[in-house]
């Protein structure tokens, strides 16, 4: 009999432990659920649960991909039979907190093969809004480490290309992860075609980690340092430096350089970064410094013109890198570009230069 009270009072123990566990996964159980639906040969993810209002605000948007990618495609079809647009959805993360929404299209007008690109859709569930990739990465640190993270992943992958000035914006593709996120590349962006999308993973640990980097950063400081004729980032650099005093500052800074054609110079450290001169001799003196994106990303001319001010657009001398505006600060030009094509005017590069 004592057996039996004994064993049962274990059974009771073993129970309630257990009871607490059980509670916290169903705390932390998915309200959220999603399906795919048809319009017209569309497809296209909605929700259930949740908050109502919010599930609506996000299946309206989530709907109306599917809507105009049918109306696309049967504009298409009456130019030719054979043409078409096509899109995909596919939840791709779902949790209480996010939602992850990853639409890949095609569209087909003639020619050798099809184009593709992709959509994502991340919200914030409890809220309703949309979050977009300079909402993960809100800080300069932040994004550098994005792009830095990105350009890490890139390199391990054989298919994609061996050289390469990847875009990142405020609305390139991505969906987040369990520990971080996966940024989504299109045909030909940073790989052939023929290898289709390409996908880089980044932790949020990467992300976040604070780390020095040579990064461009708009402030009054550097304006006042630009009108110096001094390069931001690079302490001891400045308009005018000579070749050989520039390669002795920059052994501090980033090594030896392992592109040097008399006229430029690049530095494997700081690859982002390239030094012009108006002469191939080392008296030759620094006339010109451009930054890359990865400097500056996911930055726009909006951006820039909210802290400068609004300015003319100029087309720029090399006619492949689109349109400039620019900034004049005493001797010294603070230039930026973007291309053509580019409706949100995204900044691909940053010179800064003598008048």
């Amino acid at each position: 009999m004592k057996r039996k009270t004994l064993t049962g009072a274990v059974i009771i123990l073993l129970f309630a432990m257990w009871l607490p566990s059980y509670s916290v996964y169903a705390a932390n159980a998915i309200s959220v659920k999603t399906k795919v639906y048809t319009y017209k040969g569309q497809q296209y993810v909605q929700i259930t649960g949740g908050d109502k209002q919010i599930a609506e605000k996000i299946n309206k948007i989530l709907k109306y991909h599917a809507v105009m990618a049918a109306s696309d495609n049967a504009d298409m079809k009456k130019m030719q039979k054979d043409y078409y647009v096509k899109s995909v959805g596919k939840t791709k993360y779902i949790s209480d907190q996010r939602l992850s929404v990853l639409y890949t299209n095609s569209n087909y007008g003639g020619g050798a093969h099809s184009n593709e690109w992709s959509t994502s859709y991340n919200f914030d569930l409890k809220t309703g809004k949309r979050i977009y990739l300079n909402h993960v990465a809100q800080t300069s640190q932040q994004k550098y480490n994005l792009y830095d993270g990105i350009g890490a992943g890139l390199k391990l992958n054989k298919d994609a290309y061996e050289e390469y000035q990847f875009p990142l914006t405020p609305k390139t593709s991505f969906y987040y992860t369990n520990n971080g996120i996966s940024v989504v590349f299109d045909p030909y962006e940073v790989g052939p075609y023929a290898v289709g999308f390409i996908e880089v993973k980044v932790a949020f640990d990467k992300i976040n980690v604070d780390t020095y980097a040579t990064m461009f950063n708009l402030s009054k400081d550097v304006l006042a340092t630009i009108k110096e004729g001094m390069i931001p980032g690079l302490d001891g650099v400045f308009i005018g430096q000579t070749r050989a005093d520039l390669a002795e500052v920059m052994k501090n800074i980033a090594g030896e350089s392992y592109v040097d054609d008399g006229h430029s110079r690049l530095y494997k450290d700081l690859k982002y970064v390239l030094f012009n001169f108006d002469g191939d001799k080392d008296t030759a003196q620094l006339s010109e410094v451009y930054f890359d994106t990865k400097a500056f990303p996911m930055r726009t001319f909006k951006d820039v013109e909210q802290v400068l001010g609004k300015v003319k657009r100029y087309k720029h001398p090399d006619s492949d890198k689109g349109q400039m505006i620019i900034y004049e600060y005493g001797s010294y030009l603070l230039g930026f570009t973007a291309n053509y094509d580019d409706e949100d005017e995204n900044i691909k590069a940053i010179m800064i230069a003598e008048r």
